[in-house]
């Protein structure tokens, strides 16, 4: 029997919006010495994270056909991130709610230019969720293999947006990203918060967090090209669990027709 993970204390929330840098700010709070920092992509084949993703968004988000208007509880909150000293991502686009829920935590906001910001979005990562093979996925693979990512994904990105379509999420997409902003700000003390940029190395986060200055260089880690690696994987990966629960039953109507082949002969 697997044990449970055991429970941490959150310290940090870094609430910089996917593809200003998660990947790389979760790797730099894992080189400073905190415990499971929870990234998407690390924890993708943990299934019930998106379920937990899932519901999250359905309490958050009332542009969502599914919302409970039911908001989540510290308990709540604990069941997705509360084995985790750090969290990055798909936590960004619940910033207030985990402000409120770990009233403890530093807040590290980074920030990106808008127009690169919105090209990597809507250039790579949107066409991806709702692409051909996600459409696919979503209404036939994951239903069968009992995985939700596709649904979570989908549904925290139009929640950040303040929309019911892809459409509309980019036509929204500076007011959202001035927004996310904007509310972080006024939830969290000045003295909590680090306003940061990519490049500016070590320091300001080291200084803030009152760690020491590592010995190697700041991580820089390509996001977007690793997402699309993991999305290409969890498709393989899901589409070969669909193969194996449909194999039994593609070998049993091969024999039936095989039968009724050979009795109408």
């Amino acid at each position: 029997m697997v044990s449970p993970p055991p429970k941490r204390d959150m310290k940090v929330l870094s609430l910089g919006l996917p593809r200003t840098g998660s990947t790389s700010m979760a790797e730099a709070l894992t080189i400073l010495g905190y415990k499971d920092v929870h990234h998407t992509s690390k924890y993708i084949n943990r299934l019930n994270d998106w379920v937990l993703l899932s519901a999250a968004a359905d309490a958050t988000f009332p542009c969502l056909p599914t919302y409970t208007g039911k908001p989540w509880t510290r308990e709540d909150w604990d069941q997705l991130y509360g084995s985790h000293e750090a969290c990055t991502d798909a936590a960004s686009m619940f910033g207030p709610e985990l402000i409120a829920a770990y009233p403890d935590a530093k807040v590290i906001l980074v920030h990106r230019d808008f127009d690169k910001w919105h090209k990597s979005v809507f250039g790579s990562l949107v066409p991806t969720v709702w692409g051909p093979m996600s459409n696919f996925s979503l209404k036939y693979i994951e239903p069968l293999v009992g995985f939700h990512g596709g649904t979570a994904t989908r549904k925290v990105i139009l929640g950040l947006f303040d929309s019911r379509t892809p459409e509309e999420a980019e036509q929204r997409s500076r007011e959202a990203y001035d927004r996310h902003a904007r509310r972080i700000r006024e939830a969290v003390p000045k003295e909590m918060l680090l306003e940061y940029r990519m490049g500016q190395g070590w320091g300001p986060l080291c200084e803030f967090l009152g760690k020491d200055v590592p010995d190697q260089d700041f991580p820089w880690l390509n996001e977007a090209a690793m997402l699309g690696k993991i999305a290409m994987d969890i498709t393989i990966t899901n589409a070969t669990k669909a193969l194996v629960i449909m194999l039994p039953w593609m070998v049993a109507a091969g024999a039936v027709a095989a039968g009724t082949w050979y009795w109408l002969r």
